[in-house]
Order: C-alpha cells, then structure tokens, then sequence
C-alpha cells in the first residue's frame, strides 16, 4: 500500500499488485487498496477502515472491473442493453467495440501513470525548455503545465512594463519544481523555513515546490522569488534596495493567472499581508514612510511596503514617477550607489534621498502628506474580503507565535467560508491547546479537515489525540493505525501514530 507524493513512490515500493489506481489533482497516487466508485466519489479500504476521497480532489481512477459494467435501470436501458448496446462517453455502442475501447482508455491510463513513477525520483526528473525558461520538475505533468504557462506569461507581462530582456551570457533561468517541502529541502539543501529561494550568483537558479493542499500559497512564493530574478535582470550587477525590491516582488505575488486566457492580472490585493497591516492600523499603529524608506532591512518592507507599492501604483499621478525611480536606482548618474561585493546598491539614505527627488516632493512636509494619503489609502480603499487571504494572515500568525490572533483569524476564515484542509487543522491545534471546554470543537475540526482531504496521515494523529482525552480510545485507536497506512514514508508520523497507539491501548 503506498499514499505518498510521487517523488517517493519508486524508490520504496515495486509496483503493486492490484491494478486500482487514484490519481488526485495535486499530484497524489494512491494504489494496492480495493476500490469502489460511487457517484460523489472513490472509497478506499484499508485495513483499518475505510477512506472516502471526494470527486473534486480526483483527477483520474483507474479501477478493476469500474469501466466494463453497466446495470440498466430504465426500460430504454434494459431495452438498448439487450439488443447488444452498451455506453460509452454518452453514446450507445455494440459490446464487443466498447470492451474494445475500454481496454484501450485502461492501458493508456496505466502508461500514464507508470510513466509518472518512472520520473517520480529527482535524478529521474522531467526536463522541459520553453522560451525563457530550463525546467527541471517532479511533479506530475498535469500539475506542471499550469505553472509552466503561468511563468511564461509572468514574464512576458514584466518585460511589458520594466522592459528587461535575458542577457545572453545568463542564457535561460533554470528552475526547479519539487513535488512537495520534503524533497525541496532535501534536494534543494536549504533549511527547515525556507519555502522558495532565487540563487542570485550564476549560474542563476530559482527553487520553490508544489504546496498541494494550499496551491495558491505555492504561486505566491514562485511570484515573489521569480521577482527577484526580474528585478536583476534590470541590471545583473546591480542589487535592488530591501525596500523597494521585497515590496514590488510582494506586489507581484499577489498576480492570478488565467489558464484559458493564458493571462495574468497583477496588482491584486495581498490579503494575508492586507490582514495583518490592517489589525495595525485598527490599533491606531501605522508605519512611518520616512523610516519605511530609509531603513536598509525592514521586515515591515514585505508588509507595509507592499501596501505602499500598492498604492503608489494604482495612482495615475503617481505610478510612472515611481517606476522611473526604480529604474534610476539601477542607472541613473544622480543617485549615488555602493559596493556590495560584486555588486552594487543604494543604501537607505539615499533609497529615501533619490525618492523624493523622482516623486517631486520637496519638503519634509510633502513627504508627511504623501505618508497621509497612503494610509488613507489602506484604510478605507484596500479590503481583504476573501476568507482565504484571512487564513494565510491567520498562518502568518502562528508562524510568528502570535497564537491568540491566529486562533481569531482561522475562526473568522472558517466562518468566511475556507475550505482548505490546513485552515480547519490548524485552527483545531489551536483548539486543542485551551482548556477542556474547547475540546469538542477541536475534534469536529479536525473531522472536517478529514473530509477535505482524507488521505492525511497527520490529520488523523491530532483527531486521535483529540480523542483520547475524550476518553474515546478505540476509535482513537483505529485512526492512530490508518494514519500509520496512510502515510508509511513520513517517519516523525509513524513514531507520533505509535505513541497514540501506546496509550489507546490501555
């Protein structure tokens, strides 16, 4: 039995000896568990219960015996299947040509999906050129064709603006697409908290991985880190400033891309970023232009800056002075520039110097009627309505230990209408940390997780712990063991699910 990210799939186990297959959208293969196709959906069994996967996550089933039956239920049916008629893809054809025909669809599925695991290694990885672009990738290549696109026009839509081309030493930028956080960290040879990066000394490189349950959060980062690549491509020997450099590529993270147009819509509002600046706001704390400008390294660059980026954009008077004075930065002969090793930059004195030049602002006092007109800008023009830009603040939030306003906003994007899977298990940890009262929403939290996603080996740990200060142990019991199946690979897991199963035991 393997549930796993196909990056894992080859190297652990040979090929199994049922012949029902789940492929899911996100690029997910389960396989070697009986099947059985419903109208909503597939369920799997497992020896220790039986998992129900949701039509909408499924991008194929490949399932014995699921293609060559057909139970009549109408008279016209009865009637067609007794003349020698069977279905097929909304037509009634004569037996023989639609067993023909389903033997056919089953053997191209299985070459699919054995061509999948042969590339499910990264030394066996997919290599892919396209106009601008080197890709080396993982993941399954329905997955891959979306953000494929999605960088091409990404950069056809900054060249547009910026008016940057590949220099012809650089040649294309190779980018590396890992199918999930365990293999980009592995391979890739960064730490525990880096989620993307651009390798800014050639040869250039840029690495980030497929989130599966949260996709949009995978764009963000490739938007965001992508960016940085544009930005050098202005100059190579030059380094943009922390501000603007973290706030234009936060302004471009939040673009969407349109596959059927093949377009891209940048300028969106960052609403995770939107959430957390305008908590501050409420609270009466707004940021200092003057200090956003001329501070070298400022966390509240990706934050605040993005906001002003924002804001200088979608102003007519404003946006082609402050995209003229991004371009001086890199070359003009009036802004004074300094050695950072190799290369060059403009230190925060003179980012704030060069940008009241190029925004005309004389005074001191112009500035402060700027910083005014920003901030009435975030306060009563920006709005972040989407429940799931609320759930990524939320997520900010607990990453920065911030536990009580990350517990608020999850309940907020619950209520909001997220459904991503995270969203309601996280939320449930939290849950879980107060006192015994909040134990029973804890555990209906987590039981919707599950049924976003049922084939999260984590999920069923924290809904068995849950359960076990219920009192509830056997079925407690039974979900620590399905954890263990569901993910075998994830070894923390396995020593997490065998501790819950310990004390279910007693």
């Amino acid at each position: 039995m393997r549930i796993a990210a196909v990056a894992s799939l080859l190297c652990l186990f040979a090929a199994p000896a049922l012949a029902d297959t789940l492929l899911l959208r996100d690029g997910r293969i389960v396989d070697g568990r009986k099947m059985v196709r419903t109208a909503d959906g597939v369920k799997i069994e497992f020896e220790n219960g039986e998992v129900f996967v949701q039509r909408g996550i499924i991008e194929d089933a490949l399932i014995e015996g699921a293609e060559s039956t057909f139970t009549p239920v109408t008279d016209e049916e009865r009637a067609k299947v007794e003349s020698g008629l069977l279905p097929y893809e909304g037509r009634w054809i004569p037996a023989k040509r639609r067993a023909e025909l389903v033997a056919k669809k089953i053997a191209a599925k299985k070459a699919d999906l054995e061509e999948i695991r042969k590339h499910a290694e990264w030394k066996d990885r997919w290599k892919e050129s396209t106009p601008h672009f080197e890709f080396e990738y993982t993941v399954p290549p329905h997955v891959f064709t979306y953000y494929r696109d999605m960088m091409e026009a990404y950069f056809t839509e900054f060249a547009k603006v910026w008016k940057v081309s590949q220099p012809k030493e650089f040649g294309k930028l190779l980018v590396c697409f890992y199918t999930n956080l365990t293999e980009f960290h592995r391979t890739g040879g960064v730490g525990g908290g880096v989620r993307g990066y651009f390798k800014f000394v050639p040869p250039l490189e840029l690495n980030f991985y497929y989130d599966r349950i949260d996709g949009r959060y995978t764009e963000q980062v490739m938007f965001h880190e992508a960016n940085h690549y544009l930005q050098l491509l202005l100059d190579p020997k030059f380094s943009m400033p922390h501000f603007p450099g973290e706030a234009l590529a936060e302004y471009y993270g939040a673009s969407v891309y349109d596959p059927l147009k093949k377009e891209l819509v940048v300028g969106l509002v960052q609403e995770g970023r939107l959430t957390d600046i305008k908590t501050q706001a409420d609270a009466g704390e707004m940021h200092d232009l003057k200090k956003l400008l001329e501070t070298d390294q400022l966390y509240e660059h990706y934050s605040w800056g993005w906001s002003f980026v924002h804001y200088l954009m979608n102003r007519p008077e404003h946006r082609k002075k402050f995209e003229k004075w991004v371009m001086a930065l890199v070359k003009a002969k009036d802004i004074t520039r300094e050695s950072m090793g190799d290369m060059k930059t403009v230190r925060g004195p003179e980012v704030l110097r060069s940008f009241m030049k190029y925004m005309g602002l004389k005074t001191e006092e112009d500035l402060k009627k700027l910083e005014k007109e920003w901030h009435a800008y975030v306060k009563d023009e920006l709005s972040a309505s989407s429940a799931r830009g609320i759930a990524m603040a939320a997520m900010g939030a607990v990453n920065t230990g911030r536990t009580i306003r990350a517990k608020r906003l999850f309940k907020e994007a619950i209520e909001a209408g997220d459904r991503t899977p995270s969203t309601y298990h996280e939320y449930g940890r939290l849950l879980m940390m107060d006192d015994a009262a909040a134990l029973d929403e804890a555990i209906s939290t987590f039981r919707k997780a599950i049924e976003l996603d049922p084939l999260v080996g984590q999920f069923y740990t924290s809904l068995a712990s849950a359960l076990i200060k219920k009192e509830q142990k056997p079925e407690a019991l039974k979900l620590a063991k399905l954890a263990m199946e569901l993910d075998p690979d994830d070894m923390w897991l396995q020593y997490r699910a065998k501790e819950l199963v310990e004390e279910a035991s007693k």
